[in-house]
């Protein structure tokens, strides 16, 4: 799986506002899209860097309730977490982890084509989790349906010989250990 296969499955657009837009209604857009932070935007359209709700709070902290009279090109981050459509989904955890962003701008030949968030590589794990988890279930519906493997073992220990020892183990215990 690549980024640009994340981005289609989830489909999150890209936020941008103009660097001279105030953070009260940066904090405001951002509520209203549910994004961790945005593209900032000179009044050309050129990529100036990004704003995240943490940068946010973090001046908050630092500055008071100030901040919020300040514009987004005040605290813009120059450095843009980016990666290509083509890059591998790990590629894209160690970008997001190396990096504490909460979202990673996904390109294409420099035009930007959307963005990956920390919660939507969760949402990814858990949902990749729990097909796996399915079909485990599947395959222990599939492995009761079977004759169990155990009664060559419990024949071959009644014979009295040690063939229990080399036996394999049942098949049922062989899939719960190798999906452990």
């Amino acid at each position: 799986m690549n980024a640009a296969d994340i981005v289609e499955q989830y489909g999150r657009g890209v936020p941008a506002i103009v660097q001279s837009t105030k953070l009260v209604d940066v904090c405001e857009y951002l509520l209203s899209c549910r994004a961790p932070g945005t593209v900032i935007l000179s009044e050309y359209g050129e990529v100036k860097g990004t704003l995240s709700q943490k940068d946010i709070i973090n001046a908050s902290g630092r500055l008071g309730s100030s901040v919020m009279q300040m514009v987004a090109s005040d605290l813009v981050r120059d450095l843009v977490p980016a990666c290509e459509t083509t890059t591998h989904i790990i590629q894209v955890m160690e970008l997001l982890n190396n990096t504490a962003s909460e979202f990673v701008l996904v390109t294409e030949h420099g035009e930007i084509k959307g963005m990956i968030t920390l919660a939507d590589v969760h949402d990814l794990l858990l949902h990749a989790l729990t097909e796996e988890v399915a079909e485990t279930a599947d395959t222990a519906d599939d492995t009761d349906a079977k004759p169990a493997p155990r009664k060559k073992a419990a024949a071959a220990k009644s014979a009295g010989s040690d063939a229990e020892a080399a036996a394999p183990p049942p098949a049922e215990y062989e899939e719960i250990r190798n999906s452990a």
